[in-house]
């Protein structure tokens, strides 16, 4: 089943009004980190349209949002106006650009792996196994908290209104070696290179590959 047969279009105004106002009811910490999402969907993408899905909605499988052109050409902003869950990958392999996923509820998810994609839920994120955030275009952003088994920051912005749960690899860190495993990098005997390759981590999550030493 396509998103299309599930959602509805509609205009990028009319959710930015909608998604605003969700902001403004809820009791975020700090609701501004988020309102200027609602008007950075009319900024990125003016002349297209959201594919609005309904609260609740359960997708088998993966949600892969660079395909979303292929499957609704109009829309490029994914809405819930209540709570996601995806049993599979939430994927996002364009380091240029993306559609937006914005969600007033809560997303689970079995994994992600994203790039330059704006996700933004103003509930919490959980993903059962890894969140790896790659470039420093988009945002990972939750009102709540994050969890997974590990989040993987590769010079990507993350904000997570409560923390982020378990193992945080990134720069700031300063883990990305003893963390992970050297295929995912250039140079893998090379200890000096210390900024893993996003498409080695990607090609290894598709391939079901470990990309964590333990």
């Amino acid at each position: 089943m396509t998103l299309s047969a599930i959602g509805q279009l509609a205009s990028l105004e009319d959710v930015a009004v909608r998604f605003r106002q969700a902001i403004e009811a809820s009791d975020l910490a700090e609701p501004a980190a988020f309102l200027g999402w609602a008007e950075q969907i009319l900024v990125d993408h003016p002349e297209r349209q959201a594919l609005v899905l309904p609260a609740g909605t359960a997708i088998a499988g993966d949600l892969n949002l660079d395909a979303l052109s292929n499957d609704v050409s109009a829309a490029a902003t994914v809405v819930v106006f209540g709570d996601l869950a995806i049993t599979g990958r939430l994927i996002n392999e364009d380091t240029e650009g993306g559609p937006f996923l914005l969600i007033t509820g809560n997303l689970s998810v079995g994994d992600i792996s994203k790039a330059a994609s704006s996700i933004v839920v103003l509930g919490s994120i959980v993903a059962q196994g890894l969140i790896f955030c790659d470039t420093d275009n988009g945002i990972l952003a939750a009102g709540r908290g994050i969890a997974a088994r590990a989040v993987i920051d590769n010079d990507h912005e993350i904000y997570a209104g409560e923390g982020i749960t378990g193992t945080v690899v990134s720069d700031d860190a300063g883990n990305m070696r003893a963390a992970l495993v050297p295929e995912v990098f250039e140079d893998p005997d090379d200890v000096a290179d210390e900024w893993p390759d996003g498409d080695l981590i990607r090609a290894r999550l598709a391939a079901g590959l470990p990309v964590l030493k333990v």
